[in-house]
Order: C-alpha cells, then structure tokens, then sequence
C-alpha cells in the first residue's frame, strides 16, 4: 500500500538528486527527509549500494534508475525487517488491481499504435476504460477498503460505481472518462476511422490523466523504460463529412455522427480543460539544422503547391540507448570497459549533456536516454583525445 513516510521523502530525494545528475552525501539526504545521517547510511549500504546508489570519487553518492522503482517497490525494499513480511490479502489484491490496470493500459497504447488494425479505435476503448475501472477499484480498496470494492456475493464495484468515490462530478478528469464510458457501452457504432482525428484529442486526453493519477499513486511512470511516443495520439484532420458516412454506414449512423460531434463540441468548450479534451495547436520552430525540425515546410513554383511534411520523432529512432545500454555500446565499440557509471556520468556531467531534456544528444522524458550520435561522440573524443575521459573525470571529482 502507499505510505506517506520518511521512506518515500527518501526516494523523492534520491529521485531528485538523479534527474539532476548531482551527488549527495548522507548529511543531506538527512536534512531533506528528517532522517538520522546513520539511518541514511544504514539504508544505502544494507539495501541500495551497488544497485541503485553508488559511490562517487568526492565522497558523495548518486543514484541510478530509482526513477523506475515505484513507492510502493521501494519500501518494500527498504524494509529494515530481517524477515518478510507476509502481505495481507487485501494487499496482495490491490498489487493484482494495479498490475492489471498497467498491462490494460499499455496494451491499450500499443493495439492504437498499430495503423494496420481497422477496429484499433474500439479496442483502445475498450482497454482504456478497463485500466482505469482496475486503477479505481485499487485506489478504493487502498484508501477505504475491500468492502467498497466488492459485494457479499464477490461481485464487484462497476467503473460507474467508482466514479464518484474517487472524482467529484464536474472534474473534467470524471467527464473525460464517463464520455468513454458512454462510447464503450452505448455507442460502439461511433468508434469508425473517420471520427479518429475527433476521438483521439478525447483519447490524448484520457492517456495523460491516466499517467498523472498513476504517478501520484504509486511515484513512478507507468511507461518507466519504455517508448514515450506510444503516449502521442493526437491525429489531426478534417471534420468528417456526414453524406460520405451517410453512404458508409447508413442514416442512423450518420445522424448520430452529426449529434455526437454537436455534443462533443460543445462540451469541449464548457468544459474547457485539456483534462477532457486536447485542444490542437501549431507551432512552428525555426532551426538552424532542418533534420531537427518538427515541422517543415516547403513553397513550390510561384507560391503554389505548398507541401507541409509532418514528422513525429519516435524516441526509439531518435534516443534509443537508456544509461546502461549506452555505456554497453560505447565498451562495445572500444573494445574494452573503459566506461562505467561513474565516468558516466562524469562525461554528461563536464560536457553539460544532460542540462537539455531534448537535445541531439539527450532526451528526459521519462527516463534519460541517448542518442547514436551521443555514443559516436563519446567513441571519437576518447580515441582521438588524450586524457579526454580523465579530464571529465577530474572535473566530476572537483565539482561543488
């Protein structure tokens, strides 16, 4: 279960510490969670050293990858207890609710994902409704218990039944999701290909709220690890035309379009929060080096045939290597180890790699990642540089 404990003050701290790639000393990891300097000792060196926090040539420590670890992870981890507890049914049900609600979510990210799926619409649907009935039904069954969860007969709670014990009537959050609610149960006929620009800023929506309300439960982001651009699902494009789905689908179907889209407008501008509905805008960014633009765009022949070219970067393409990969590719490429987390995070540390969370080099968006350019650039400044990497390390070692 989530405690809000001196603990989770802990890994907040080390969280910190390793989005800024700064070090620490027990002193002030004390100071910040009201911890004793020996109880921040004790932890480190029984439970995290050589794992997560490690040693520094100043002294200090810095932490990798428990941006990854979730609270309720880490204090299990952290437990000072030689033996383990058992975890209690209720405990181990609200573990179940959440993986399963995670899985539901990614899976509903990946089937949307895929362009060859005609019925990729519907499934998200579908998948992003169960996610959050789970997710719900875990908050309840964590803050007030296993008997407003499930009935005596061991039914449990529907999502219109969680709704309210978890969101006030008129967050946009609520509104957001009771409208796929509606879509999953009464209007399947509307989950067509032709609604998707119109559907996805809905669905965009519904996916970040998912992500936020997931962080605040459990300190972590339910896409740790993996691809962020499956989270880009806004599709852009023309209000469908109603005579084209009068001869695709038949009248009925036609006339609902017209009344959802009316319906939807119209609640989008009430409601007026990006918590229910994305709204789309466009910018346009003027760079130095076109193969970094986001959006480019070309004039033909006196000003006419103007061709706009969208390109969304996918961070697997552009920032495939997370820290451990990165540092396995560059001893790969060298031939030997001369790289390891510490010199590391020496090289980001003097060259300032990590100060841009989107740059050729470097991403932040869940996680650090780097690009193929960063590793040849580290391969080439070591083998054609002397004293390059010592340099960096010297630095690192001096920092304040």
């Amino acid at each position: 279960m989530v405690r809000q404990d001196k603990r989770i003050l802990l890994l907040e701290f080390f969280r910190e510490q390793e989005n800024k790639s700064a070090s620490f000393t027990f002193q002030q990891a004390a100071d910040a969670t009201g911890y004793n300097p020996k109880s921040v000792g004790k932890y480190i060196s029984e439970k995290l050293n050589g794992t997560y926090i490690f040693k520094s040539d100043k002294g200090g420590w810095v932490s990798e990858g428990l941006s990854q670890v979730s609270n309720d992870d880490f204090i299990r981890l952290m437990s000072q207890s030689t033996s383990a507890r058992k975890l209690t049914p209720n405990e181990k049900m609200y573990q179940k609710l959440i993986k399963c609600s995670l899985d539901a979510f990614i899976l509903a990210l990946e089937v949307y994902n895929r362009p060859s799926l005609s019925n990729r619409v519907e499934a998200f649907t579908i998948m992003m409704v169960n996610a959050w009935e789970l997710f719900l039904k875990a908050e309840i069954l964590d803050a007030l218990g296993s008997e407003k969860v499930f009935y005596k007969n061991g039914r449990s709670i529907s999502i219109s039944d969680a709704l309210p014990l978890r969101l006030k009537n008129n967050d946009p959050v609520r509104l957001n999701i009771e409208t796929l609610i509606q879509l999953r149960d009464q209007a399947t006929h509307l989950l067509i290909p032709e609604l998707q620009p119109q559907l996805s800023r809905l669905f965009q929506a519904n996916v970040l709220n998912y992500q936020e309300r997931y962080r605040n439960q459990m300190g972590n982001s339910p896409l740790a690890g993996q691809s962020v651009g499956m989270l880009s699902l806004v599709l852009d494009g023309p209000e469908p035309e109603i005579g084209v789905i009068k001869e695709c689908y038949g009248d009925i179907t036609a006339s609902e379009v017209a009344s959802f889209l009316k319906q939807f407008e119209t609640n989008a501008k009430e409601i007026n929060s990006d918590k229910y509905s994305i709204s789309i805008e466009y910018k346009l960014a003027l760079t130095k080096n076109p193969s970094n633009a986001d959006l480019t765009l070309s004039v033909g022949y006196n000003g006419q045939q103007a061709v706009i070219i969208t390109q969304a970067k996918d961070l697997n393409t552009t920032h495939p290597h997370t820290t451990n990969e990165a540092i396995n590719k560059i001893n790969s490429i060298l031939g030997s180890k001369k790289i390891n987390r510490h010199s590391f995070q020496a090289i980001c540390y003097k060259h300032k790699i990590k100060q841009d969370n989107n740059s050729t080099h470097h991403n932040f968006t869940d996680i650090h990642r780097y690009s193929e350019a960063f590793v040849t650039w580290v391969v080439k400044n070591i083998t054609e540089q002397k004293g390059w990497l010592e340099s960096a390390l010297e630095c690192y070692k001096n920092r304040k």
